[in-house]
């Protein structure tokens, strides 16, 4: 039973970690995309 619930726990933070993984990515590629998007946008004008 303690086995199980280790286990439980392992793959939770596991996916938790992930996750948070995923969308500090996902955010760092919009405001990146962003910046790039504002010194394109500068420069025309």
């Amino acid at each position: 039973m303690n086995i199980r619930r280790s286990k439980f726990i392992a793959i939770l933070t596991g996916f938790i970690s992930i996750t948070i993984c995923i969308a500090y990515l996902l955010l760092i590629t919009v405001f990146d995309f962003r910046a790039l998007l504002n010194d394109l946008l500068s420069n025309i004008s």
